[in-house]
């Protein structure tokens, strides 16, 4: 996108970006008719190739100006200018609530009620009228000078009366304030709102947010399993109908939250009323930071005499045994070059290099042809790179798809297939110079998308589903799993036998070449499993999110969970070869076998960001794809 600082767009004079994100820069713009400033958000170019995504675009604009609500940035129109389109809205000069919490730990109480009610004033407006947010957190609420509080960017809202654009299967949202349904990719309501609510306000009282952990995946099984911790846990003095009230709206269960913003305003108010009484430490405002390190300078004042005595003792009695065994091993980071280099020089890789994709977006899934000079990367945000010389140079694609890509399989003479959210399928054709989208029925969300020897297909997602396909990818159909748990991978020994993985420790099986899957009793893990490889030899891996691995020997007949741990998920298996295979995660993990998965090596990979993807082309070269449009190549 050039540079529009000076430029002038219709009445609008640009003055200055305030932010730029996946879908284009939000400028400052002076209105020179109407003698205001204002915000315009212009999308990328890529996004709007399409007619039907302009008139969709223009009929959500038109949409949301008729939201008119003092807690609530008004969208004035659109607008379009050199094949972009941009909304214009009211411009707001503040902070966000995820800028205050950076820079002083948390709110004070008062100030917590005080913007609640407003959030819930305006939330509730929109609902009445048919609109869901579907991703209220801190950083889309604003304080403007005033102290009034503005909710912002509903440009990913849908309208309830509106079922063209009303999409499920689509985990619109930030996972640290996603709902429980939300992250299943199920009907998302009004209740889903009030769910993220709840988690929003539980990071202005404690500085985090209810479930604090640094992979998705513990994120994610954290906001479906676990009960979030007690205010009064972390920030002493917090009023019991604080609690309860945060706790209602924190509910897994949508209908045992509020029925309705207006409904939890209401005890929101009888609390204003109930605090002014209460003398508690909580409203003083101090950084949590700030509590956390005067309580440690305390107890390790007191506590650094017994520590020294006993430092003396630990290291004379526990040194000497670590170092006789085989736990610092564990812990061991190896280079490439040592783990690949072998005396029959099967492999001789030496280094890790970062290849340039242009894109900033989350690349999930990597694929290579029969013939490897062709490759696709798929990522977030409709992104597809393509290669056309064995994966050393990659190019982005400018299609007109914007929703997220989860997984790519590319296939004879330059054909692909390619699935995503919004129970999305797409064919390529001749290297993907078009894409043609196979119609299916709304409302699943696809992960994986996989071929055997014989050329039927498979594609898993959300509600236990897996498809089949036996005409190349053009058409697909359910097959019978009987769970409603989702699927995230599958994989086949030979064209009969094969196993799919998935969400609560679900393993399934099927003898019959996928028609049928029957659920496996599972007691090695009821975390979800990620990521499945076999063999026509019999050996097979299975990875999960929270750093299981299962290993079978014998066709799956029986799985073994490996006696390893490892800090982090893992996103992808692999075999390399009958004896090789690999492991990437999360925080640049990347372990390698020689021994068919047996035992295992940490790669000293030097990347600390989270890793999505692998795959080895016939050259021997394997390719890594992270987040930020990270591509690596291990040659």
């Amino acid at each position: 996108m050039e540079n529009l600082i000076g430029k002038s767009i219709e009445n609008y004079r640009i003055v200055s970006v305030l932010g730029k994100g996946g879908m284009g820069i939000v400028y400052k713009a002076y209105d020179t008719k109407l003698d205001r400033y204002v915000a315009i958000k212009l999308l990328n170019s890529n996004v709007v190739d399409k007619d039907r995504f302009v008139e969709r675009f223009k009929r959500e604009a038109k949409n949301h100006a008729k939201l008119s609500h003092p807690n609530i940035v008004t969208v004035y129109g659109f607008i379009e200018y050199s094949n972009l389109l941009g909304i214009v809205m009211e411009y707001v000069e503040g902070e966000s609530l995820e800028k205050v919490i950076d820079r002083q730990g948390r709110f004070n109480l008062f100030d917590v009620i005080y913007i609640l009610k407003q959030l819930l004033q305006g939330i509730g407006y929109a609902h009445s009228k048919g609109f869901i947010h579907r991703d209220i957190k801190p950083s889309n609420i604003i304080l403007n000078k005033e102290g009034v509080t503005k909710i912002m960017d509903f440009g990913i809202s849908k309208s309830l009366y509106d079922n063209e654009m009303t999409k499920t299967g689509s985990k619109i949202g930030t996972v640290y304030y996603m709902s429980p349904e939300q992250i299943r990719g199920h009907d998302v309501t009004h209740r889903s709102d009030i769910y993220s609510i709840g988690c929003t306000i539980f990071e202005m009282i404690t500085g985090l947010p209810p479930f604090d952990y640094q992979s998705e995946y513990e994120v994610m099984d954290s906001h479906l399993k676990k009960t979030a911790p007690k205010l009064s846990e972390k920030v002493p003095g917090i009023p019991d109908e604080l609690e309860k009230v945060i706790a209602k709206a924190l509910q897994k269960d949508p209908n045992a939250r509020y029925s309705s913003c207006e409904e939890m305003l209401t005890d929101v108010q009888h609390l204003d009323k109930l605090i002014s009484k209460i003398n508690t430490s909580y409203f003083e405002k101090i950084p949590q930071r700030t509590i956390k390190y005067k309580f440690f300078a305390i107890s390790a004042f007191v506590a650094a005499g017994l520590f020294l005595l006993l430092l003396m003792y630990f290291v004379i009695k526990q040194v000497d045994s670590i170092l006789n065994s085989n736990e610092l091993e564990k812990f061991k980071k190896y280079s490439i070059q040592t783990l690949f280099t072998s005396d029959d020089n099967k492999y001789n890789l030496t280094e890790i290099t970062r290849l340039p994709s242009n894109v900033l977006a989350n690349l999930n899934s990597i694929s290579f042809s029969d013939d490897n000079n062709f490759a696709v990367i798929v990522a977030d945000s409709g992104y597809i790179l393509n290669s056309f010389d064995g994966g050393n140079t990659w190019i982005k694609k400018n299609l007109a798809y914007k929703t997220n890509l989860s997984d790519v399989w590319t296939l004879k003479n330059g054909s692909a297939v390619i699935v995503g959210d919004s129970s999305s399928i797409f064919y390529g054709l001749k290297n993907l110079d078009s894409l043609i989208t196979i119609p299916f029925e709304k409302g699943f969300t696809f992960f994986r998308v996989k071929f055997n020897k014989n050329h039927v297909g498979f594609i898993t997602g959300t509600k236990g589903t897996i498809l089949k396909s036996l005409d190349g990818g053009l058409t697909w159909a359910k097959t019978k799993t009987n769970t409603k748990e989702i699927i995230f991978d599958v994989d086949f020994f030979d064209e009969k036998s094969g196993f799919a993985v998935g969400w609560n420790g679900t393993l399934l099986t099927t003898t019959n070449g996928g028609d049928n899957w029957y659920k496996i009793e599972n007691d090695k893990t009821d975390n979800y499993l990620k990521s499945i490889d076999l063999t026509e030899k019999g050996f097979g891996l299975i990875v999960g999110g929270d750093g299981t691995i299962l290993r079978t020997t014998d066709f799956g007949n029986n799985w073994e969970k490996l006696k390893l741990t490892f800090s982090g998920g893992f996103q992808k298996v692999k075999f390399i070869d009958d004896e090789y295979c690999m492991i990437v995660g999360s925080r640049g993990m990347m372990l390698v076998s020689k021994d068919k998965g047996e035992t295992w090596n940490v790669v000293d990979s030097k990347i600390f960001s989270n890793l999505n993807g692998l795959t080895v082309n016939a050259y021997g070269k394997i390719f890594i794809i992270g987040v930020n449009g990270m591509i690596f190549r291990i040659q």
